[in-house]
Order: C-alpha cells, then structure tokens, then sequence
C-alpha cells in the first residue's frame, strides 16, 4: 500500500480527471458532506465550505492509495473504502468532506481521496502532509488486513499490466537482461536496439548529462522511473568499464585517438551520444568514477528513511508502487509539483479561464 499527498488550490481539475468515467473508469465509493449529483454539484460542494477560511490558499486535499496487484480479487469496494476511511482518520483528517474515487485504468487497484482541507466548522485541517507519519499508517493497515508488501517487479503479473505499465515491465525486464552482459555503454545500446529499445542521455542547458531515458518508439521513460535501479548512476555502476568511457568522452575530436577506437570496433560518431561530459564522469583525484545524476534523488521508504537508488539491477528490486510508503508532493490544483502519468492526465481536464 502506497499513499501520495498532494495540496492544491482549485478543486475543478482534480474532480474532472478524478471522476473520468470514461477513461478511468471510475466509480465512488465513498463520500461525506458532498452532493454527488455531477461533477459540478461536487466542486460547488467543495468550494462553498472552502470559503469558510478565504486566507487558507492550498484548500485542495488529495491522497491517492495504491495496492498491490496480487491482492486485487480481495479488494472490493468496500474493503477499499474501510481500508481509505481509517487512512483519513489516522492521519487526522476528519470532519470534513471527501469524495473517495476507485479507478479501474491500471493493474493495481487505487483511490483517489480528494478532501476539504477547510474542515465542517471553518477550520484550517493541518498535520495532513506527515508523511513520516503516513509511512508509519500505510504500513500498518497493510500488515492489519493481511495485503501484499512490495516484493520487487519480478513478481508482478505482466499479463495484468496494459497500456504505459505494460510498456514499462517490458523495458525493465530487457534493460536488466542486458545489463547482464554489457559492460559498456555501446554495447548496451546496441543490445537494446535489437529489440527495439532506444536509449539517449538527457542533457541539461551546459551541454552536460543529467539523466538517461529509454523509448520503444511510443512511450518514453527516464530510467529512473522505469526502476531506480535504473537511473544514470546505477548504471554506470553496474557497467564495469567505466574508465575507458570516460577516456572516451575525454578525447572527443582527437583525431588520432578517434582513428584507433574506430578500428577497434567503437561507433566515435555517436560517442556524443554514448557517454556522459566528463565533467559529470571523472572524480577529483581521476582514480574513481562517479556521476552526478539527477534522477538519483532520495526517496521517502517504508521506514520513513531517505535512501537513494540500488545498484545492482540484476537482483531483485522493490517496487515502489506495492511499497507501503508515500510520496510527498505538493502542487497547484490538487496536483503535484512532480511529473507522473496521473499528473499529464490532470492536465486534459484544466478549467478554462473566463
């Protein structure tokens, strides 16, 4: 069970792509203090209390509750509303309105809770963003009714997965493969290419490496949310020549030596592309090898600890989505500062400006 925290102002977006029958397939499971009529009569719902407290101006609440996959012919509307209920009480989110949404668009079940954060009497809601607090809670309504930890995307049914999660397993599982016996950045790519997977660095403003993504010609991911095994740094780790890469990024257009790794088998037309600046490769000392990667940023994990990436790809890795943990996020219009497939849907459904 994974729990996301948002903030927000402005209810009309976040209830439009919440309540998306037709692409979501979404019905309510539970409610209190709105009137459910239309998508309309809730956001009038919402906002009429909001205005209770006009100085609060992230009024917009919104928690989205992930479970496993292998618990999904237990998780009936009902246990998922109880399972929600008890979240919102725990975290101290109570007398107020919520509307808590079930949607059917991805393998693993999920609700999206979204809530007054000006409470039934005017006041301001607070402490609703705890997400160590949140750690603490999910993991203890997983172990309470018995659901699935996390036990790594090897264990995930494929055959459930559809749309960008599909294509998502599928680029883990071949990444991983290859990783197996590639051990330089070249050969990667080209293992990756026979089964129609392309890979490119993502640059930043300067010119140098900031992160790495992968495409199989309709979806595109960084690595790192394919799998955070997966970012830039834990790659490079994983490919043991890492120094002759750098040596490679070094003597770019230095004719000579460009000449001799040619006849050596190295595509020094594309070395651009291959390798990351040296800048972002060599260590002070030049003895180590090291990346400055962007996409290897901290997470939040069940224990409420930050911990950065695994390095090795190859064993198994815990997947964040069957994690009891959360994802602290805050953006406008209930949504998140943070870029994910949810986020670019939200988008279709912005108000329009009058």
């Amino acid at each position: 069970m994974i729990a996301k925290i948002k903030q927000g102002k402005g209810f009309g977006g976040l209830v439009s792509y919440a309540n998306d029958i037709k692409n979501k397939d979404t019905n309510i499971i539970a409610s209190e203090g709105v009137d459910l009529s239309s998508n309309k009569s809730i956001i009038a719902s919402f906002n009429i209390q909001a205005k209770a407290r006009p100085t609060l101006k992230a009024y917009v609440g919104h928690i989205s509750l992930s479970f496993s996959p292998e618990d999904y012919r237990r998780m009936s509307d009902e246990l998922i509303a109880e399972i929600s209920r008890k979240y919102l009480q725990r975290m101290g989110i109570v007398n107020t309105q919520f509307v808590i949404f079930r949607h059917h668009d991805k393998a693993h079940d999920h609700v999206h809770i979204v809530y007054n954060r000006v409470d039934n009497d005017g006041n301001a809601i607070t402490g609703d963003s705890n997400f160590k607090k949140s750690v603490a809670i999910t993991k203890a309504l997983t172990r309470e009714y018995g659901l699935t930890f996390g036990k790594g995307k090897k264990n995930v049914n494929r055959e459930r997965l559809k749309g960008k999660d599909a294509a998502k397993y599928r680029m883990y599982d071949l990444i991983t493969e290859a990783l197996k016996d590639c051990r330089t950045w070249n050969s990667l790519r080209q293992v990756l290419s026979k089964k129609g997977i392309t890979m490119d660095f993502i640059h930043r403003a300067d010119g140098s490496v900031k992160g790495i993504s992968f495409s199989d010609g309709n979806v595109t991911f960084s690595g790192g949310r394919i799998d955070r095994s997966l970012t830039l740094g834990n790659i490079q780790k994983v490919l043991t020549d890492e120094r002759k890469a750098v040596g490679a990024v070094e003597n770019i257009g230095n004719k000579s030596y460009t000449e001799n790794k040619v006849a050596n088998g190295m595509d020094n037309a594309k070395s651009s592309s291959y390798f990351p600046s040296s800048s972002s490769l060599n260590s002070d000392n030049g003895e180590s090898v090291s990346i400055a990667d962007d996409e290897s940023a901290s997470t939040v994990n069940d224990t409420g600890e930050t911990s950065g990436g695994m390095s090795d790809v190859v064993g198994v890795v815990t997947e964040l989505v069957l994690q009891p943990h959360v994802v602290p996020s805050v953006g406008g219009g209930g949504g998140s500062s943070r870029s994910d497939d949810d986020d670019k849907d939200k988008k279709k459904y912005k108000p329009r400006r009058r």
